[in-house]
C-alpha cells in the first residue's frame, strides 16, 4: 500500500477477518442497489467477515438462522458498489494489473460506503487509489470536492486528513495561488489549512514525477509546473478545471564573499598561541544522564520537540491507528513513552542501549511507511533534529539544583 495513513475516526472491531474457501458458504446475501435495486449477490459469510456492520446485522436472533437474506443500498450507486465489490473479493477497489484509477468523485462514493459498513480496511484501500491517482495525473480535488469531503467526514479521519494536507501543499506554491484559493473555501476549512501550512517544510516540495495528460481531468486541481513559462495567474478552462501553471521560480541562496577591509590578511594570535580546543567526551555516567535529559524534553515540551514526536509518543495500535498489518511488517515496536519507562525503571545500563531504541524508531517508521506518507517526512525531520542533539551531547551540562539548608 501506498498511504497506510492513520484515521483517527477507526473504532475497535473495524477491521477485517478471512474466511476459507475450502468450505463451503451456500448461503447468499441478496443487495439491491440504487434506487432502481439492482440486485447483486455476495456469499454471507464473506461479506460479515468484510464488514462489522453486516456481522452485527445478521447476529441478530431473527436472522440467524435465515436462508435467505435480502438487503438496500439505496443511496449507492452502481460503480460505487463495483469499487465495493472489487475489494470483497480481492482486497482492491480496483483492478490494478490493467484497469483504470477511479476518479475522485467515485472514490469519495466509495469512502462514504466504507464508512456506512465500519471498514477500515477500504477507507485505507480507498487513500491508496487517490495517492495513486495524484501521482499518476499530478491533480488533487478541486475545490467543490474538497468542501464535499470535509462535510461528509469526521474530524481525524484520514481522507480529510489527506485532503487538506494537498490543499496546502498547493496553498503554499504560490502567493497568488494562496490569495485566490483561500477565497473560495469556507473559513473553517481556511483555518485548518492554516495550521497545516505552518507545518510545512520552508521549501516547496518538488512535483511528482508523472505522465500528465494533455488536458486537466474533472473535479481536479492541476499541479503541474512548466519550469519554461514565466510567472501566471491560475485561470479557469471552458470546462471548469483550475489550472495552475508554473507558479513561483525559487531563487537560490547565494552567500555573498565577505567584504575585506585591507588586502593584508590578518593572523590569528591566539591560534599560535595556543591549541585548538578538542572535544572531550562524556563520561558513561554522564552520556545516560544526558539521554535521561533529552528523553525529557522530548515528550514534556512546548517546544519544537511537541511538533515532531506526536506520531511516535505511544505504541502503535493497529485498530485505533487503522494500520491493520503494521506488527506483519514490524516485528520490534518502539515509541518514546516506552523508551522513557525503561529509562525510569533503570533498565538501560549505557547511552548506546537508548540510541538504539530511538533509532528503532526510525527504523520501523521507514519499513512501514513510503516517502510519499506525510509520517515517513515527519520522522526524517526528527532523526535530523535528534542528530543534531546527539552530536552536540559533548557540551551537555547537568542541571544543578540548590541544595537546601536548613
Amino acid at each position: 500500500m501506498t498511504y497506510r495513513g492513520f484515521d483517527l475516526t477507526a473504532k475497535e472491531g473495524e477491521g477485517s477477518a478471512t474466511i476459507s474457501w475450502h468450505h463451503p458458504h451456500p448461503i447468499f446475501v441478496i443487495i439491491l442497489v440504487g434506487e432502481e435495486e439492482i440486485p447483486y449477490g455476495i456469499q454471507k459469510d464473506l461479506l460479515c467477515a468484510q464488514s462489522p456492520y453486516y456481522r452485527e446485522e445478521f447476529s441478530k436472533p431473527s436472522l440467524e438462522n435465515k436462508v435467505e437474506h435480502v438487503v438496500k443500498l439505496p443511496n449507492t450507486d452502481v460503480e460505487t458498489f463495483g469499487c465495493f465489490q472489487s475489494f470483497v473479493y480481492t482486497g482492491e477497489v480496483y483492478n490494478k494489473r490493467g484497469g483504470e484509477i477511479p476518479d475522485y468523485p467515485l472514490l469519495l462514493s466509495v469512502w462514504k460506503l466504507a464508512n456506512k459498513l465500519r471498514m477500515a480496511p477500504l477507507r485505507i484501500a480507498v487513500l491508496d487509489a487517490m495517492v495513486e491517482r495524484r501521482q499518476k495525473t499530478s491533480l488533487i480535488p478541486d475545490t467543490p470536492l474538497l468542501i464535499q469531503a470535509w462535510k461528509e467526514t469526521d474530524e481525524g479521519s484520514g481522507l480529510r486528513l489527506m485532503l487538506v494536507g494537498w490543499a496546502a501543499e498547493h496553498m503554499r506554491s504560490s502567493p497568488v495561488l494562496r490569495s485566490q484559493f483561500a477565497k473560495s473555501l469556507p473559513q473553517e476549512i481556511l483555518s485548518e489549512l492554516v495550521i497545516v501550512m505552518s507545518g510545512l517544510p520552508e521549501t516547496p516540495a518538488a512535483p511528482v514525477p508523472s505522465r500528465t495528460p494533455k488536458r486537466p481531468l474533472n473535479n481536479a486541481i492541476d499541479l503541474e509546473q512548466e519550469q519554461s513559462r514565466p510567472n501566471k495567474r491560475a485561470r479557469k478552462s471552458d470546462t471548469g478545471v483550475i489550472h495552475v501553471e508554473d507558479t513561483f521560480d525559487v531563487k537560490p541562496n547565494a552567500k555573498k564573499p565577505p567584504r575585506h577591509s585591507s588586502p593584508v590578511r590578518r593572523i590569528n594570535r591566539r591560534a599560535l598561541n595556543f591549541p585548538s580546543a578538542e572535544i572531550v567526551p562524556l563520561t558513561p555516567e554522564k552520556e545516560l544522564g544526558f539521554s535521561r535529559d533529552l528523553i525529557g524534553r522530548m515528550l514534556s515540551g512546548p517546544g519544537f520537540w511537541t511538533r515532531l514526536v506526536g506520531p511516535f509518543k505511544n505504541p502503535v495500535d493497529p485498530v485505533i491507528d487503522n494500520v491493520p498489518n503494521y506488527f506483519d511488517v514490524v516485528k520490534r515496536p518502539m515509541d518514546l513513552r516506552t523508551i522513557q519507562t525503561k529509562m525510569s525503571k533503570g533498565e538501560y545500563t549505557t547511552a548506546v542501549e537508548f540510541e538504539a531504541d530511538v533509532r528503532l524508531i526510525f527504523q520501523n517508521c521507514y519499513e512501514y511507511w513510503t516517502q510519499d506518507d506525510p509520517i515517513f517526512k515527519l520522522c526524517e525531520q526528527l532523526e535530523k533534529y535528534f542528530n543534531e542533539k546527539w552530536g552536540a551531547r559533548h557540551k551537555w551540562v547537568p542541571s544543578v539544583k540548590a541544595e537546601v539548608i536548613n
